[in-house]
């Protein structure tokens, strides 16, 4: 099986001129931006770009020219994918402009942008994923809880600028938050802009807070240009709400977290390998997020959200790596944190989960109904066939 790496080395030689940017470009400019891209690029957009092959071996040379972690759960693959591109035609022509990075405790903001301009004048918007920081995942709990976080608005204030600074068409494109960033950017910008969007990638985003959203004037004009894209046992893509957009794409991995990694996304050529829908388990996966997210009372959001950030405060660490190394002493001030806490929120905390179980047997038992009536209907198929032959 090929994976982005094998895309890079086989069609890297490819200039953007000859062939535009498509869905296995967004892949590997997605999977490689969790490199820190804002220590070598400026953040503003009146300064000189810079092509991407000397942006990728400034931060090479940062790390020591070696192929390292990003983070606890970002692995060295990351690295690897970035100095591929820097290797080959395709990828080196790029420039890059306004490396954007906010990082805030209160509230929580990490929001990262980077533009990329492609020698055939696309212009290709890239908003990174969550990254190592606790600040990151508490943002990520606050996509869950509030009806709306920084980045959003950042985000949608970005593009804005992108379309103002530069003529042409534009592509946008994130992972994980970063597509769900991408995707609300492109849904609220201005008419004028959303219109010279050409594609907007969410790879593996959550969807949206409510249905409402998609009852939007602005996401019908978008959905055209929208590709949603998720392994075949989502976990991460199937939280919020969303419709059938979705497509599903092969990953090498069993597990619906681990299938997040875009390293672990198959391809077949120049294109990634399409399934025709998520496995019983990504089924699974989609009524069990849906039920217990649309679940939560106003009361419970505020409840989460409160005590995470008591127990964020109690571990005391910056990121992931830091956790790991610090294990004991994180765990002990996230223990004295949650002591700290009344018995009431406390109580209120732990019966968000409560219903767990019983959200978990009923999803369970409707995807296995919906898989029997589909091996029924299969054989249904297969025997109205044998009635033809014979």
């Amino acid at each position: 099986m090929a994976n982005v790496i094998d895309y890079i080395n086989n069609y890297g030689d490819i200039s953007f001129c000859d062939v535009p940017f498509d869905e296995a470009d967004n892949v590997a400019l997605c999977d490689m931006y969790y490199m820190p891209l804002d220590e070598v690029v400026s953040d503003s957009f009146d300064d000189e770009p810079v092509p991407y092959k000397d942006a990728a071996n400034r931060i090479f040379d940062m790390r020591g020219r070696k192929h390292e972690p990003v983070g606890l759960v970002l692995q060295k693959c990351i690295s690897e994918v970035m100095m591929a591109m820097a290797d080959k035609k395709r990828f080196a022509e790029m420039k890059v402009v306004a490396a954007v990075r906010v990082y805030e405790k209160e509230p929580a903001v990490q929001f990262e942008a980077a533009t990329f301009l492609l020698p055939d004048n696309t212009v290709v918007v890239l908003f990174k994923g969550t990254d190592d920081t606790l600040i990151g995942w508490k943002e990520d709990i606050d996509i869950l809880t509030k009806k709306g976080i920084p980045s959003n608005m950042l985000a949608t204030e970005y593009l804005e600028k992108v379309a103002k600074k530069f003529d042409g068409k534009i592509i946008v494109c994130g992972h994980s938050k970063g597509g769900f960033i991408a995707q609300y950017a492109t849904l609220f910008c201005k008419k004028e802009i959303r219109d010279r969007i050409e594609c907007v990638y969410n790879n593996d985003g959550p969807g949206f807070w409510d249905y409402s959203y998609l009852q939007e004037e602005s996401y019908a004009e978008m959905l055209p240009k929208y590709r949603h894209f998720v392994p075949q046992s989502s976990f991460i893509g199937m939280m919020l709400a969303h419709d059938n957009d979705y497509t599903v794409v092969k990953s090498d991995q069993l597990l619906g977290p681990l299938q997040h990694d875009l390293y672990s996304w198959q391809f077949d050529g120049r294109h990634l390998i399409k399934l025709d829908e998520l496995t019983p388990v990504g089924k699974l996966n989609d009524g069990i997020l849906h039920d217990l997210v649309d679940n939560l009372t106003d009361e419970q959001e505020q409840v989460l959200d409160e005590v995470v950030d008591v127990l964020l405060a109690g571990v005391n660490q910056k990121g992931l790596l830091d956790v790991k190394d610090n294990l004991l002493t994180s765990i002990k001030g996230g223990a004295e944190a949650w002591r700290s806490l009344d018995r009431d929120t406390q109580k209120s905390f732990l019966g968000i989960f409560s219903t767990a179980p019983s959200i978990v047997v009923k999803n369970t038992e409707k995807v296995r109904k919906e898989e029997n009536i589909k091996r029924k209907n299969k054989i249904i198929e297969n025997l109205k066939y044998l009635n033809v032959l014979f």
